[in-house]
């Protein structure tokens, strides 16, 4: 609806007769400039300091089609006055509730008739897209955006030492040196082997975007895409930042052409999110995917490990654990989406290049975490991480002789479901006597699945039916349980059977001189 059929609602509602649009009225509810209301330009303060309504002033008439002269059938001027939205003049004044409802009537135009403001930098939060579940990284309160003039393109790249690649793409291309310290570890270490995740020598690439919103979707594009690659002589950091969105089939171009060159990429909750968002918009750009690379996908570890421990396996809480590293004015991420509008609309930079540095640490965590984690895996308990998890972790990477490795070494901090992994492990290597040591510590507990294994041992390895029968009546009631027994008692009694037929007390009589002699 729009202000001219409110303001003619309200008039009704006050029992005015409502006024005919007029020419410059269709104008101002048109197409009006830039920076106004639907309608008509935004009404300035002198309109509510005086009370009044636009298109109706106390004293005098505005619009052109309600001048009396003007009316083509000749209307009087009490008539210009009703279309006006004027009581007429009777000579006598108006009726105090007439006037009231005209007073009424024009304080609440003088309340909704101002045309809205246009947003301003600190309103753009609200129009950013937030987190599907509704966290931040731990951001208590939204960062304000600061004011401030406007910033190029060429100037934002020349404040985060970067340049140009296209019309709305800026590249930073910087290496750090191997001493570069990030928390308790050095980037260094991440140019050696990180066992079990990577081997030395492999082409591995840490990736990390940031992205217009969390949801994912076809709406969502990651304007801020970093990739890191170790060389010879340290790790090479390139950061791609998109200053519109005109400027994503160039971005991903570069991208594409980078990610070439690595085997092996490295993320944290990649798996799930950015690699197929990159996808996604290359799908949208009419873009071929890169060739397939290994991926490695750090949140999984690190929930194998810490998921029974920790509050929660977000990255910052992996680098306050794991790295000793504790972020100082750090842009949480869940702000850069709005970071970035602010400055597509205003050309507002502070908080931009805060989430590039934003960018950059969450890379630099990624190389040095691999270090970190192959170091709880060496001795998962003196980490506080769960052996069953490394277990687990090392038995998909590296196969069951490591699994099985780890889990001896750890076996008195193993909880039963560890032990009778192990104890798996033992038989699948033939190793059996290790394995019923694990089962009858574990059925002395009660563990139904170890009383099971100790049944079935002794029924397929020891052919021993009559032990297999007492460890199957050891087992809970059910019908499994009940139909096992009665196979073993069927067994004993058909070996009882045979037992009794081979028996001398049971031989058939033989006649005399049997077996002959000479």
């Amino acid at each position: 609806m729009s202000l001219s059929d409110r303001l003619n609602t309200l008039r009704r509602q006050a029992g005015v007769t409502p006024e005919r649009r007029t020419a410059d009225e269709v104008v101002r509810d048109g197409a009006g400039p830039s920076g106004s209301a639907p309608g008509g330009s935004e009404a300035g303060p002198a309109d509510a300091a005086g009370g009044t309504a636009p298109g109706i002033e106390s004293g005098q008439e505005t619009g052109s089609m309600t001048d009396a002269s003007a009316d083509p059938g000749g209307a009087s001027g009490n008539e210009g006055s009703v279309r006006e939205g004027r009581a007429p003049a009777t000579g006598q004044g108006e009726s105090p509730q007439r006037a009231r409802a005209l007073a009424e009537l024009r304080e609440r135009i003088r309340r909704m008739g101002a045309a809205p403001k246009q947003p301003s930098a600190q309103d753009v939060r609200h129009s950013a897209v937030s987190p599907a579940d509704g966290k931040s990284d731990g951001a208590t309160a939204p960062t304000a955006i600061p004011n401030g003039p406007a910033v190029s393109v060429d100037e934002l790249a020349e404040r985060l030492g970067g340049s140009r690649i296209g019309e709305h793409v800026i590249l930073l291309d910087r290496e750090l040196p191997p001493g570069h310290e990030h928390g308790r570890l050095a980037l260094g270490e991440a140019l050696e082997s990180a066992w079990p995740f990577w081997e030395a020598g492999e082409r591995v690439g840490f990736i990390d975007t940031e992205t217009t919103g969390l949801a994912g979707g076809a709406g969502t594009v990651a304007f801020l895409v970093g990739l890191a690659t170790p060389t010879g002589e340290g790790l090479r950091l390139r950061q791609w930042l998109m200053t519109a969105f005109a400027g994503e089939a160039a971005m991903l171009e570069s991208v594409d052409a980078a990610l070439a060159g690595c085997e092996r990429l490295v993320s944290y909750n990649g798996k799930t999110f950015d690699l197929p968002l990159l996808r996604d918009r290359r799908r949208m750009q009419r873009r071929n995917d890169p060739a397939d690379s290994a991926h490695t996908d750090f949140l999984h570890p690190v929930r194998a490990l810490y998921g029974h421990a920790w509050p929660d396996c977000r990255l910052r809480t992996a680098e306050e654990r794991l790295l000793g590293l504790q972020r100082t004015d750090d842009l949480p991420g869940s702000d850069a989406p709005w970071a970035w509008q602010a400055y597509l609309r205003f050309g507002q930079a502070d908080l931009l290049q805060r989430v590039v540095r934003h960018n950059a640490d969450d890379i630099f965590s990624l190389a040095v975490l691999g270090p970190a984690l192959a170091g709880v895996l060496a001795d998962p308990p003196a980490q506080l991480a769960s052996p069953e998890g490394a277990a687990r972790l090392l038995h998909r990477l590296r196969g069951p002789v490591e699994a099985r490795r780890l889990l001896q070494q750890c076996e008195q901090r193993l909880n039963p479901a560890g032990r009778l992994w192990l104890a798996r492990e033992w038989r699948r290597a033939g190793v059996w006597e290790r394995a019923v040591a694990l089962w009858q510590s574990l059925a002395e507990q009660g563990h139904p699945e170890a009383i099971e294994a100790l049944a079935k041992y002794h029924e397929h390895q020891r052919r021993d039916p009559a032990t297999a029968l007492e460890w199957a009546r050891r087992l809970p009631d059910s019908a499994a349980a009940r139909a096992r027994c009665a196979r073993l008692v069927q067994r004993l009694g058909r070996d009882a059977g045979l037992l009794a037929d081979a028996s001398p007390d049971s031989a058939p009589d033989r006649p005399e001189g049997w077996p002959p002699t000479g």
